[in-house]
């Protein structure tokens, strides 16, 4: 296999925004790209073009030096060219055979036979017959990567693969891709991780504003020199001082905390027990699908538990909602900063009101004080370093690392005692990581609280005082960070055990 892709003078602009501005790159097969930039750098547009999810205003793409044009995904599979998203596109109830076979016309024998030898070839062990709903995040990604597979795809966009993976399912993950670079898959790999981008690729494209700035060798570079190529300037190195015993004072305290479902989505929560003090961030790891989302909703108010299983300032909190828990000086950052955090068809200062429509400086008698909501949501703006001073920019304009600035600047500027964030910087670029970071760290040290549920064992490391893992629906041991390895971690989210 001898694949040769090439974009030439690719544009693509948005209503106040130049995504890709007059991109040209080339690939080959037998190597591993990695494709960087900032959130808003233009890399996402690119690769949806060249996987026919959106169609550029200007340029070519040329695969095996002929002119493509994809209208659709279906156009670029024709053409041999997937794409694995970083949410996945599967059908949950469905079983993994039936999600693997759902847009084919060939006889379910013959593609049987075919996806078996296809993992044999490349060890995917996965029950064919199960659904989707019971496997693991590494397994589903192995379904997506299946579904290129089977129909001998030539190229294989990545977008931020190893988000929800743990450090082992990361390791298999790259392996299989190196084995397919070796058999002459061209790969495309959009990451943040600037350390995978350095295990893993052999080449390297950096984009920034719409523009690309950089190309090379990955032996060539560091990561280092990659993140200032990315943001445009040095960034500081970020590691959380732990906080010493004699300082200690509690602030939350959760007993017996426990939940069950009768959706068979969700995960029932067993026993959750922890403590937490003022001045603490306590990380909680795992991965998607084994409670961490049902966990959050819990500590937020958006599942009410028993009074007494939820402790904050010796007061029982478990049946208020998250408006009330709100008044008790609690802040909360969702997942999903564009559906459950923000209204992306909503203007900044609407979306800043939200947050805000039971307090009388903004609202009297039902009605917006719309001047004041407007001067409070411009403080947010500058003080959390916002990338715009305009207050009525609808939300869906804003990068995601600006959005969730906003979002955790909307939360600390009531000055709360405890904030409960959940993947704050999922899916965003090292300088809006970096930021985040900071203001966390920040956070503790004006004595303030946090609980940080994430997927990201180098974001828990480097935040955390105390780090505990949540595995279907039940809590590990409560570990000192300074104990705990990203490869602990990394067993324990997949099930296994430590000494």
């Amino acid at each position: 296999m001898n694949t040769n892709l090439k974009v030439t003078n690719i544009s693509k602009i948005y209503p106040g925004c130049i995504a890709n501005d007059n991109v040209s790159l080339e690939f080959e097969s037998g190597k591993i790209y990695a494709l960087l930039g900032e959130n808003g750098a233009g890399k996402s547009t690119l690769v949806k073009i060249i996987s026919g999810v959106i169609q550029s205003d200007n340029g070519q793409i040329f695969l095996n030096n002929k002119v493509l044009k994809l209208n659709s995904p279906i156009d670029a599979k024709k053409n041999k060219i997937g794409m694995v998203f970083q949410h996945f596109n599967l059908f949950e109830t469905l079983s993994v055979f039936e999600n693997l076979i759902i847009d084919s016309n060939e006889s379910r024998i013959n593609l049987r036979e075919n996806i078996n030898i296809v993992m044999q070839k490349y060890n995917f062990v996965i029950d064919l017959d199960i659904p989707v709903l019971n496997l693991s995040a590494g397994q589903k990604q192995k379904v997506e990567i299946l579904k290129c597979l089977i129909r001998k795809l030539e190229v294989l966009i990545m977008d931020e693969p190893t988000s929800v993976l743990t450090e082992q399912e990361t390791n298999e993950l790259f392996s299989s891709l190196k084995k397919f670079s070796e058999e002459g898959i061209l790969i495309i790999y959009i990451t943040h991780k600037l350390k995978e981008v350095m295990s893993l690729c052999d080449e390297v494209a950096v984009m920034r504003k719409g523009k690309l700035v950089s190309t090379g060798k990955i032996a060539d570079e560091k990561i280092e020199t990659l993140a200032i190529k990315m943001v445009g300037q040095s960034l500081k190195t970020i590691k959380k001082e732990i906080l010493k015993e004699n300082t200690k004072e509690q602030l939350v305290k959760i007993v017996d905390l426990n939940f069950k479902s009768d959706d068979p989505f969700e995960t029932n929560l067993s026993n959750i027990n922890f403590e937490l003090n003022r001045g603490e961030c306590l990380g909680i790891a795992g991965i998607s699908g084994n409670g961490q989302s049902e966990l959050f909703q819990i500590l937020s108010g958006e599942i009410t538990s028993e009074n007494n299983s939820i402790l904050f300032n010796n007061k029982q909190i478990g049946k208020l909602n998250p408006q009330e828990r709100r008044q008790y000086l609690l802040a909360f950052s969702p997942e999903d900063r564009m559906s459950q955090a923000a209204i992306p068809q909503l203007t900044i200062f609407e979306n800043v009101a939200l947050n805000n429509f039971k307090d009388s400086n903004f609202f009297k008698g039902g009605l917006i004080n719309e001047k004041k909501i407007k001067e409070h949501s411009s403080k947010i703006l500058s003080k959390f370093s916002v990338n715009t001073n305009n207050v009525e920019l609808k939300s869906q304009f804003l990068s995601g690392g600006n959005l969730q600035k906003l979002i955790i600047g909307r939360e600390l500027i009531t000055s709360p005692e405890l904030l409960i964030c959940f993947n704050p910087t999922w899916g965003l670029d090292v300088g809006a990581i970096n930021y985040i970071h900071e203001t966390l760290i920040k956070i503790n040290e004006q004595k303030k609280s946090i609980i940080l549920i994430s997927t990201d064992t180098d974001e828990l490391l480097k935040l955390s005082d105390k780090i505990c893992v949540i595995y279907k629906g039940k809590l590990s041991k409560i570990m000192d960070a300074n104990d705990v390895t990203s490869e602990k971690l990394g067993l324990l989210m997949g099930g296994g055990e430590i000494d």
